[in-house]
């Protein structure tokens, strides 16, 4: 489905007035195109009427009809009868005497009866002042229709930097409010009922978002806290029980079973607690950061775990390469990617660093997936249950990508799973700008 572009509410509303104006103003141009053919009509009408009088009063007295206007002519009828013959009426082009320019005339020809006789009449009047009328008329209605729709526009614009600043100003805090911050948020000083219900809304759901956090946070920290003291008291006696040489002649497999079960609550414990926090936005320590160090700093920390799998691994890393993320988010997104990459990769395989221009990549050798990539950064997801995993390692990294305005890709290429991390287009705007 094709996705709608959004249009700000001024647009829509500009659009919809352009669109009524452009109606009124074709149904008023209907009206006076109209109203201007019958007032030509009526006063031509009117004209051929005087002259008809005129005629008949010349035939009446006598006098001679020659002397009339030379676009009138007067025959005698003898077999025609003047109530029956419709007047007849037609335009033509002449040469007008006067000007020496051809024309638009207006003709009529009828028949009427004077003194007992019948006359048939041809009269013709100018109307190519009339024509003038009706062009000049409709040649001001379009220049009125585009100076209204300019008038329209720039009005609109005034209106969306002048009346709409308090709706921005508002837009603006909930875009930069984040969860947790103990921030003052001022209200905006308006008189328009929307905004105020709006910004009267905003600040509701403020204490409310802040007070369920809040008791969200106390009831984590809480959980973890208490958890974690007897995880410890556990981990500690198991510990003893492991250290006894004769229990664990007889119970050595559950010994070692409730071992490796409490290490595994207090790691998941861990985890789940720093993913709270990471979709809390407790994080907020963000600046550029070059990966080259860091990254060669968590290579050595795994090396020993890479040759016990008769692992090799290649780094292709650049001195100039740098992100924009919390340097402590960093170091968990690295340990990860490290090692899933030699949790999963093939014994005497190789694992492949790569930092480029606005990302970087870790990669290890493997056989395809038989499930779809975008499982794999669901929380829980492991490909077996045998090898110690939480399912949380890439869960963690995609979250912290979310954080960081980072975008987290999978790929098979050449034989190898890469895991690619790069900023987006907006945080590479940014990272240029300020290095210039």
């Amino acid at each position: 489905m094709k996705k709608l572009k959004n249009i700000s509410l001024l647009t829509k509303t500009t659009l919809i007035y352009l669109g009524v104006t452009f109606f009124a103003f074709f149904i008023v141009s209907i009206f006076i195109a109209h109203e201007v053919d019958t007032f030509i009509e009526k006063e031509l009408d009117y004209r051929f009427s005087k002259e008809e009088r005129k005629i008949s009063h010349f035939i009446k007295k006598g006098k001679r009809v020659h002397l009339l206007k030379p676009y009138s002519s007067v025959l005698s009828v003898e077999n025609s009868s003047a109530e029956d013959f419709s007047p007849v009426y037609c335009d033509t082009l002449l040469l007008n005497i006067h000007t020496e320019e051809i024309e638009h005339y207006r003709k009529k020809i009828t028949v009427i009866n004077v003194n007992g006789k019948n006359y048939k009449l041809q009269m013709m009047k100018s109307i190519e002042d009339f024509d003038k009328l009706r062009n000049n008329i409709f040649a001001l209605i379009i220049p009125a229709f585009i100076l209204l729709a300019v008038g329209i526009v720039c009005f609109n614009f005034f209106l969306s930097g002048f009346l709409f600043q308090p709706f921005n100003r508002i837009l603006a805090q909930m875009q930069s409010y984040q969860t947790g911050q103990k921030i003052h948020i001022e209200k905006q000083k308006t008189t328009t009922s929307e905004f105020v219900k709006m910004q009267r809304l905003f600040h509701y759901m403020l204490e409310r978002v802040d007070k369920d956090y809040r008791n969200l946070k106390e009831y984590t920290e809480n959980m973890a806290h208490e958890i974690k003291t007897p995880l410890a008291v556990i981990l500690n006696k198991t510990e003893s029980l492991i250290s006894d040489e004769k229990i664990m002649e007889k119970q050595a497999k559950a010994v070692k079973t409730i071992y490796d079960e409490v290490n595994h609550l207090t790691r998941l414990g861990n985890v789940l607690n720093l993913l709270t926090k990471i979709e809390n936005n407790e994080f907020n320590n963000s600046r550029r950061v070059g990966l080259r160090e860091i990254i060669e700093h968590h290579v050595e920390a795994v090396r020993e775990l890479i040759e016990l799998k008769s692992m090799s691994i290649e780094l292709d890393l650049s001195d100039k390469h740098s992100i924009n993320i919390d340097p402590f988010l960093l170091d968990i997104i690295i340990k990860n990617l490290l090692r899933n990459a030699i949790r999963y990769g093939n014994i005497n395989g190789k694992i492949r660093i790569c930092t480029e221009e606005g990302k970087f990549s870790v990669g290890n050798e493997g056989e395809p997936l038989t499930v779809p990539s975008e499982i794999l950064f669901k929380r829980f997801y492991r490909k077996d249950n045998s090898n110690g995993s939480l399912g949380l390692g890439l869960a963690l990294v995609k979250e912290i990508c979310e954080l960081s305005n980072l975008q987290v890709e999978y790929f098979y290429q050449s034989g190898q799973h890469v895991f690619s991390i790069s900023e987006n287009k907006e945080q590479k705007l940014i990272s240029k700008n300020l290095d210039l």
